[in-house]
């Protein structure tokens, strides 16, 4: 059979993703998961309950306007309900600012690297990827970004803090940015890992977004600072005309019965993940000291994860860390370690230490 014949010419076109997969026959469980940023503590006890009670009615489709979320998350941040899309995590709201926004042939611009998401949302809606390096420091280069701009820019996309770097531009910064560019680009600011930020001038873009004169999508999850990564809630906060076109798309109606609750749950439970962020942001620290004293350069992070380079490879040193320690990390342009349990941490630490002393006799 001649699959050019049936497949569509966007996924003909598409490389394969750079998002990370399991192999079949590959068990996670037996490694200590320091690799997807994964929040080590968990949900609360408030929000695992609900999620308990909820699965007595999963025999009943959920409400697919998902209107009591999104009052819950209106609510939280002095908005709107109209002003809010929800998602099975922000994969979805990805997939559905590609659906919405983007026409073959159209540009979309970003900082590499990135979450490799908004690749595959690129191709997959047959629009071009256009890669503007990070800075020297692992930020996000704005000025590039500008720089880069034709006529065919339809959307930009910022993710801050970025994954995998783990750093930021300052709010104002994006702010101007994004007020610089023309009327007819698209900005979509992920703030998948905003939570987790220290920094004063690091802040969510929400309070702004009364103040854009220029299209914006600020992208949203439950994932990693709620730790529910694997009940897959994402949303998106607009204005309410731009999340009424995204509204069409499907993927907006198939929130599940149990993340609904779940995530209405987290919202009201502010205390137990502000003693987690307090947990991870201590451990951050010490993982950051500890790396550089082993003559790592450690990127100042604003997430659960800190991004590094040290004198052993990231792809040898993440199957290193794996093979003999049962340790899973990231490896992109450099390396990435999760923030985890305080165990975690330490034998971490003490594999690093080893490799890199078994490496550069």
């Amino acid at each position: 059979m001649d699959m050019t014949k049936i497949i569509s010419r966007a996924i003909q076109n598409k490389p394969a993703s750079r998002r990370p997969s399991q192999a079949a026959g590959f068990d996670p469980s037996r490694l200590v998961r320091m690799g997807f940023n994964e929040n080590p503590y968990g949900m609360s006890p408030k929000v695992l309950e609900v999620i308990r009670s909820s699965a007595d009615g999963a025999n009943n489709y959920p409400d697919f306007g998902a209107g009591a979320l999104k009052k819950a998350i209106a609510d939280f941040y002095q908005l709107t309900p109209d002003c809010v899309l929800t998602g099975s995590g922000s994969s979805a709201m990805i997939d559905m600012l590609g659906m919405t926004f983007l026409n073959e042939g159209d540009e979309v611009l970003l900082c590499m690297p990135t979450f490799a998401a908004f690749i595959d949302m690129a191709y997959v809606n047959g629009a071009v990827p256009v890669i503007v390096p990070v800075t020297e420091d692992q930020r996000y280069d704005l000025d590039g970004l500008r720089k880069a701009v034709t006529d065919k820019t339809k959307l930009v996309i910022i993710c801050n803090p970025n994954n995998p770097t783990g750093t930021y531009r300052s709010s104002e910064e994006i702010f101007d940015f994004i007020e610089s560019l023309p009327e007819t680009v698209v900005t979509a600011v992920d703030e998948a890992y905003i939570e987790f930020a220290e920094a004063d001038d690091c802040k969510t873009m929400v309070p702004y977004l009364q103040r854009f004169s220029r299209p914006v999508v600020i992208l949203k999850t439950f994932s990693k600072y709620y730790a529910m990564a694997g009940v897959r809630v994402g949303y998106a906060l607009s204005t309410p005309e731009i999340i009424a076109e995204m509204n069409k798309c499907p993927a907006a109606w198939n929130l599940s019965l149990m993340g609904q609750a779940a995530a209405v749950a987290a919202l009201d439970d502010q205390q137990f993940f502000s003693e987690c962020k307090e947990k991870i942001v201590h451990s951050r620290h010490r993982l950051t000291e500890e790396m550089q004293n082993l003559g790592c350069t450690v990127y100042p992070s604003q997430t659960n994860f800190v991004y590094f380079s040290s004198p052993v490879e990231p792809t040898l040193l993440k199957q290193k860390m794996q093979d003999e320690f049962g340790i899973m990390i990231g490896a992109y342009e450099m390396s990435r370690v999760s923030i985890g349990l305080p165990a975690w941490n330490h034998a971490f630490l003490d594999a690093l230490a080893a490799i890199i002393d078994n490496c550069t006799k």
